[in-house]
């Protein structure tokens, strides 16, 4: 698989976050981070605001917290904000963070900005989203 067309199949599974936030009525940032088959040391990383990136009123910098649950993701190799692992410097163990090997390929998307079940949905639908796109 190209780095472009990665990187295309990406920015479109961001933007069907964004999509499914608006629906849903959240508001926050889609994060998506993908490494190719046999890659280990390149992520392709892309991030989509939906209105907003940070939410001053709470105090939460909503770009750090979705790249904090993609990497955690990553690291893990499962959901962000599993009970069993100890967060490491970096991470905040928030859920909202998905990961998956698909046919290789290392996806991880994350989203921050609305409750955990909220931002784990969204996270879920960009994965689901990317599976089609790399099956086309």
């Amino acid at each position: 698989m190209t780095e472009e067309r990665l990187r295309s199949d990406l920015i479109k599974a961001l933007g069907d976050m964004k999509e499914k936030a608006l629906a849903m009525g959240i508001r926050g940032v889609a994060a998506g981070a993908v490494l190719n088959r046999g890659e280990t040391e390149d992520w392709i990383g892309e991030m989509k605001i939906v209105e907003t990136p940070f939410n001053f009123k709470a105090g939460w910098n909503l770009i750090g917290i979705a790249w904090s649950k993609c990497a955690e993701a990553i690291a893990t190799q499962a959901d962000s904000g599993n009970p069993d692992h100890k967060p490491i410097l970096g991470e905040y163990g928030f859920v909202g963070g998905a990961y998956e090997e698909y046919e290789g390929i290392r996806l991880s998307f994350a989203f921050s900005g609305a409750l955990s079940e909220e931002d784990l949905a969204v996270a879920k639908h960009g994965l689901g989203k990317m599976k089609e796109y790399l099956s086309e």
